[in-house]
């Protein structure tokens, strides 16, 4: 599949290269981006908003002679520095996250940020599938060998820890900070790499903020849901584990901090600690769930204001990083979503009924060709927009999500306007 796209994108990979091709950053997102792309010893700023973006060198975008560094502050403290953030970490743990452009402490007083925990995991009835709440009760902290300084570049610092669960199972953690490019918001980024060969164990990773919050926010599918913090009575305390995708975040009036994550889909925050669940280790149904080494990705993304769209943009773009590939020119998407920065252009599809595509023997077939986009308000409130398009168009049809049509939009110099209810999920088909 990967082939086919780069083929229809004009794109090859790096080891492909042919003579005129000029290096892109591929952007499968639907928003600008700027950010560190680091190819060997060099660094270059992705900077562009669709498809195939440019790479320009990053001295240009930075002031700072070092944008970011790394140092042992005193014996096995290590300080990670770039223009906005202050992270300073002790045997695999962050013991400060200052943010320095809203002059605040993101830890909490003598909290221990990336720190693991280990619990004991043992249902009443069905391993694979139940949490009790008493697993709580047998939390252990897991001590972690001596941080050491793994990559020192002008671009990007990090710094690795070795953690031993058990005499079968371990942890190689490695946490990284980026050069900051202009106003883009940063975060800490975390790999930990984990052999696992535990029985009935569940593994966690807590990160105690300096933010105070009722509730927390859950991303999930087109949406979010909010959980109490508290354990106030018994529903509350019903909700210690909430199903999350790509983000949770805990949020005041004027800040919060947002822990993104790339494959896991399991959290909780009791008061102001926020825990991620990482690996399980059930034996029924199958004695081998979870069994061996994982690559596990989240980012400590700390950010001004409430929950908004930087944090659901930086937790895609963790999903969804971007490749470098080699090109004769940049190829422009002929779709491009502009209004309020909490909508999604989420899909772009082919319609499943049309005549050449359709694989269905019972369903009527529509003559022609269409284009079928499906957006979302990511937030909960109110989106404006529009869609502007390079196709030529014939008409415009909001459907419903079996792509039935509704009603139909007006389009005009090649453009159309949308308005979404709060996590409104809309589907618009394009006829060609």
């Amino acid at each position: 599949m990967l082939k086919k796209i780069y083929k229809s994108l004009g794109v090859r990979q790096l080891r492909d290269r042919i003579q005129g091709d000029t290096p892109y950053a591929l952007n499968t997102l639907p928003w600008h981006r700027q950010e560190v792309v680091q190819l060997g010893r060099s660094g270059f700023v992705a900077s562009g908003s669709h498809n195939l973006i440019s790479l320009r060198p990053l001295e240009v975008a930075v002031e700072e002679e070092n944008p970011v560094t790394v140092k042992e502050a005193s014996t096995g403290v290590f300080v990670l520095e770039n223009a906005q953030l202050r992270v300073q970490v002790e045997n695999g743990c962050i013991t400060s996250l200052y943010d320095r452009r809203e002059k605040r402490e993101v830890i909490a007083e003598g909290g221990k940020a990336n720190q693991f925990v280990i619990f004991d995991d043992k249902p009443l009835y069905w391993q694979a599938w139940d949490v009790e709440v008493y697993h709580l009760d047998t939390r252990k902290e897991l001590s972690s060998g001596a941080t050491t300084i793994a990559e020192d570049g002008p671009y990007r610092v990090s710094v690795v820890t070795e953690t031993k669960i058990s005499e079968l199972s371990s942890i190689r953690t490695t946490i990284s900070l980026l050069a900051a490019v202009g106003d883009e918001p940063s975060s800490v980024e975390v790999t930990a790499d984990v052999d696992w060969h535990e029985t009935m164990k569940f593994l966690k990773v807590e990160f105690p903020v300096d933010v105070r919050a009722t509730e927390a926010s859950y991303e999930t599918q087109f949406g979010v849901v909010r959980r109490p913090t508290h354990y106030n009575t018994s529903w509350d305390m019903a909700k210690f584990e909430v199903c999350c995708h790509k983000f949770a975040d805990l949020s005041e009036h004027a800040y919060g901090v947002s822990i993104l994550n790339d494959s896991k889909y399991g959290f909780a925050t009791v008061g102001h600690l926020m825990r991620l669940s990482l690996l399980r280790s059930p034996k029924a149904p199958d004695a081998h769930a979870d069994m061996g080494s994982h690559t596990i990705r989240w980012s400590v993304f700390p950010h001004a204001g409430a929950l908004g769209p930087a944090t659901v943009r930086k937790a895609f773009e963790l999903n969804n990083p971007l490749q470098v590939v080699m090109a004769k020119e940049r190829y422009k998407s002929p779709v491009h979503l502009t209004g309020d920065a909490a909508l999604v252009l989420d899909t772009v599809k082919r319609g499943e009924d049309d005549e050449d595509v359709s694989t269905s023997e019972t369903l009527p077939r529509r003559k022609g060709r269409s284009v079928v986009l499906r957006i979302y308000d990511s937030l909960g409130g109110r989106a404006r927009g529009a869609v502007e398009t390079a196709w030529d168009i014939k008409r415009v049809c909001k459907t419903n999500l079996l792509e039935d049509e509704l009603e139909e939009v007006k389009f005009q110099d090649g453009r159309f306007e949308i308005e979404l209810r709060p996590f409104e999920v809309a589907t618009y088909r394009l006829q060609l």
